[in-house]
Order: C-alpha cells, then sequence, then structure tokens
C-alpha cells in the first residue's frame, strides 16, 4: 500500500546546522495496517509524514502508494489521495466557513471542480446523519463557523473531512496531543472507530507511548532518521511500556531520555 525505498533528506544541507532528517529510511506498510509512530523530538517523524505528503522532494529515494510512484507528485495532488489531520486543530478546516461547507468541500474534492458545487437537502441530510454518529453535539451546529468549534470539536471535523471519501492512507499527526485528556480519549475513540470501519491504512505519531501500544497492530521507533524499531502484530499485543524502553536500550545502549514522552 505504502512503500519508502531507501529515503534521504538533509535540511540545511552545507551549513553549520546541516541535519538529517531521513537516512535511507525504508518502509513498507500492508493495505489495512494501524501503524504508531514513536520516537524522541528531531527523530524523524514529522519528516517521514512530510515526505509521503510531499511537503518537499527527496534527496533520494522513492515513495510509492497503492503501486503507484509519488515521488515526485505534487502535494496537492497527494492530497486527493492522502489524509492528514494535524496536531494544531486550526489545521484543515476553512474556519469562516461552516461545518456543513466544510463537509461538502472535502466530499466534493475528487469532482473537477470542486468549487462548483451545490449543497442539496439530501447532502445535507447525510452529513448530518454521519456527525450524529459521533456524540459531540456537531450535528446541531451545522451552520456554525468551524472557527467557533472546541479544539476537539474542530478535529472531529477535520477527522471527518479526511474519510468522508475514503483515502488510500490515512496520517494523523499528533491530532490529540493538543486536547485535554477527556476530549483527546474521545477524538482517539472516534478516530479508531472510523479507521476500523473504512479499513483505512493509517500511521499516526504520537507522544504517548501507553496510546501507541494501544493502538492498531504495528509500531514503530525512530531515532535519528531510521526506524530503530518495528513491532507488530501478536508481538505489539504483548509488549509493555516497560518491553518497550528495553528495547529501546538494547538497540541505541542509552536510556530513553525525552521527558515529553515518558511524562504522558
Amino acid at each position: 500500500m505504502l512503500e519508502l525505498v531507501n529515503a534521504q533528506k538533509t535540511f540545511l544541507k552545507g551549513t553549520p546546522n546541516e541535519h538529517r532528517a531521513l537516512n535511507d529510511l525504508s518502509l513498507t506498510l500492508e493495505k489495512g495496517d494501524f501503524v504508531t509512530v514513536v520516537g524522541s523530538n528531531g527523530a524523524g517523524k514529522s519528516t517521514l509524514f512530510g515526505a509521503v505528503c510531499g511537503n518537499f522532494i527527496l534527496d533520494k529515494g522513492g515513495v510509492f502508494l497503492d503501486g503507484e510512484d509519488i515521488t515526485f507528485m505534487s502535494e496537492h495532488k497527494r492530497a486527493r489521495r492522502i489524509g492528514r489531520v494535524f496536531q494544531d486543530p486550526m489545521r484543515g478546516t476553512a474556519p469562516n466557513m461552516t461545518i456543513e461547507e466544510n463537509l461538502a468541500l472535502a466530499y466534493f474534492r475528487n469532482r473537477k471542480n470542486p468549487f462548483k458545487f451545490a449543497i442539496t437537502k439530501k447532502d445535507s441530510m447525510m452529513f448530518r446523519d454521519y456527525l450524529s454518529r459521533f456524540s459531540m453535539g456537531l450535528e446541531e451546529r451545522m451552520d456554525a463557523k468551524v472557527g467557533m468549534l472546541s479544539g476537539g470539536q474542530r478535529q472531529v471535523v477535520t477527522l471527518l473531512m479526511c474519510t468522508m471519501t475514503t483515502p488510500k492512507l490515512l496520517l494523523l499527526d499528533e491530532h490529540t496531543a493538543a486536547l485535554d485528556p477527556a476530549t483527546a480519549e474521545k477524538v482517539m475513540s472516534i478516530t479508531k472507530e472510523i479507521v476500523a470501519e473504512k479499513k483505512l491504512t493509517t500511521m499516526m505519531i504520537t507522544h504517548n507511548l501507553k496510546s501507541a501500544l494501544d493502538t492498531g497492530n504495528r509500531l514503530l521507533m525512530l531515532d535519528s532518521g531510521e526506524i530503530i524499531l518495528d513491532v507488530r502484530d501478536k508481538e505489539k499485543s504483548e509488549l509493555t511500556l516497560d518491553g518497550l524502553m528495553k528495547l529501546y536500550s538494547q538497540k541505541k545502549n542509552k536510556e530513553l531520555d525525552n521527558d515529553r514522552m515518558l511524562l504522558n
């Protein structure tokens, strides 16, 4: 489904601040994989997502999605195939447009001219029914501007926009990190429900190691732009937090010292 082959990216090349963010990284995701991605700050997690989404062109290597070479495909064309939810609830939506208008933009985006659409009564009822499933009260606020919503409500709208028309790949970029614990748990529950229902191939960056262990069928740990741990299925389901820390120590011969990860 997704394949990265010898992906390499160096930022600020030739300067004192040169940084190798991806170091010949290779990765293959099977259709339906739900992969959690962890690692210290600067490990390469966001750069990995940027490489997949086309935020920049790799220095070396290739990116393939569902058998298609997208290595040099523009970012906006990849966006038709890839859904992405960011940590910042302000990203991913048009804040001055209503919930209904945002959902309509997402629903019609694969048409030849997505800006020429008329929301029919049938469309409106479909959006309302879809929203009502998640018990956030959003179906009663269809005419509310998205900028007026809480962070959790906005993340749910963004998630629905990304998945209303099924993407080939869903990327969750710390999408609950900016939310309070109760709201984060609710958004995570909705996320799991949608991913399971649509059988979405998904990658989720998180600094919450417990969430990484409890979510999905596969876990990747990055360090210095490389994948140093890749556990899946039964091995992942039996892995404890202590066990994960020990595996890291064995690989790197040092303790995992990122406070943000440990405190979560």
